[in-house]
């Protein structure tokens, strides 16, 4: 069978934001849902815009670098590393170690922080301490589309008001194209 003529004009560009995630369940899809998560939890502890903005974007692109084949790089590091080559860091308000230290942590213990810490220049450690157990309940309030969501796991109280509004959240079919245009205009909005 001989296919007919195509046209290439019909092929839609790929959006440059969207071609920085893997595709899979750490795509795009998980990164709004974390997202949004983080700002319903910064809503609930009423946290400056500065430290609000420097957590969305953290919890945005915590997750770019799953599924790049780098040994001996956890995810966080592989993200860092894959956002800096992007060049996506180039938002000022971004380039420091609290978004760092947030991006190469997410996937470790409360329990590690202490020596993890030691090894980025952050002056408020406690605050610090706290803006990870925001991203990690948004990360926990996200494990509901897996089917092992554990309300024991979430460590700040105003995150367990959350889950009812999460566990319906994870089982809403999200629109890539929609996604894209909130985060294209948040971004545009931060600037």
């Amino acid at each position: 069978m001989i296919a007919g003529p195509f046209n290439f004009d019909q092929i839609k560009p790929i959006n440059p934001l969207l071609a920085l995630f893997p595709k899979g369940i750490y795509g795009i899809e998980h990164a709004y849902r974390v997202f949004k998560l983080v700002h319903k939890i910064c809503d609930f502890e009423k946290i400056s815009d500065e430290l609000r903005q420097a957590l969305k974007f953290s919890a945005l692109v915590l997750d770019i670098g799953r599924g790049e084949k780098l040994m001996g790089q956890t995810p966080g590091l592989k993200s860092y590393n894959k956002i800096r080559e992007k060049k996506f860091l180039g938002k000022e308000s971004f380039q420091h170690d609290l978004c760092r230290f947030l991006i190469e942590s997410h996937t470790l213990s409360i329990d590690d922080m202490p020596n993890q810490m030691n090894q980025y220049q952050i002056e408020d450690k406690d605050e610090a301490i706290f803006s990870f157990r925001i991203l990690k309940d948004a990360l926990t309030l996200d494990a509901f589309r897996f089917g092992n969501f554990c309300a024991a796991d979430l460590e700040l109280s105003n995150s367990k008001k959350l889950v009812l509004f999460a566990s319906q959240f994870c089982r809403k079919e999200l629109k890539q194209n929609l996604i894209l245009q909130e985060i294209e205009d948040w971004l545009k909005e931060i600037q």
